[in-house]
């Protein structure tokens, strides 16, 4: 397991009133990093210090939302964002610092080419900045405890989702996930509360579709005269 040194948690200081650091910042990094040569997710994790566990997540449900023709993009973001909350989840449970991205080796050691590095992240950092604008300290009880522990659960359903071969349903899992990262990175609980309910109200439309797909799949084999 790739697992960086302990420190404080994730979740941003909103007592003082300062603003978190700026994420888009902290992304602004990692295309420097990727320049000139291809970055593994270690290196990103180590790059990002103490908040590499949710900017990684961040990172990777902005890269759930590229559209990937003929690749698993969906399946392999999804993955990872599992790993990645899973760890986060299992630190926080066992009331050990949770801010660290905990990665297996096998995932750690994966490459992010430099031209693709640069492409995505020259189109999401503007746009990043902007977002981020909008996210503010408020309703800060749902960024530790059950709050945080309800916020790394929702985004691993979601990442389920994300993960799954399902036509058209990649974006909103993709877009609770970013949203959930977001608030808990910048200290806004509206933004995770946001990113919360877009996920319950995506997985249950991909679950009344699945049930119905069952439903209308056994009704024709009633019909069948084998």
């Amino acid at each position: 397991m790739i697992m960086q040194s302990p420190a404080t948690s994730s979740a941003p200081n909103t007592a003082t009133g300062q603003r978190p650091a700026s994420i888009a910042r902290d992304l602004a990094k990692l295309r420097r990093l990727g320049r000139d040569r291809p970055v593994t997710l270690a290196e990103a994790a180590e790059l990002f210090a103490e908040r590499s566990a949710l900017l990684l997540l961040l990172f990777l449900g902005l890269l759930g939302l590229m559209p990937s023709p003929g690749l698993p993009l969906g399946f392999l973001t999804g993955s990872l964002i599992v790993a990645v909350a899973g760890g986060m989840l299992l630190a926080l449970l066992l009331r050990r610092d949770h801010g660290q991205a905990l990665l297996p080796g096998m995932l750690a050691r994966r490459e992010l080419s430099s031209g693709f590095l640069d492409r995505f992240l020259r189109y999401t950092i503007p746009r990043l900045r902007w977002v981020e604008r909008h996210f503010r300290p408020r309703l800060t009880w749902m960024l530790g405890g059950l709050g945080l522990a309800l916020a790394l659960l929702g985004i691993m359903v979601q990442a389920i989702g994300l993960a799954l071969p399902i036509p058209f349903a990649n974006a909103p899992f993709a877009v609770g996930i970013i949203l959930i990262a977001l608030g808990l990175l910048t200290g806004d609980g509206l933004g995770v509360l946001a990113g919360q309910t877009l996920g319950l109200i995506s997985t249950g439309i991909c679950v009344g579709l699945g049930v119905a797909a069952w439903r209308a799949g056994t009704g024709i084999a009633d019909l069948l005269p084998w």
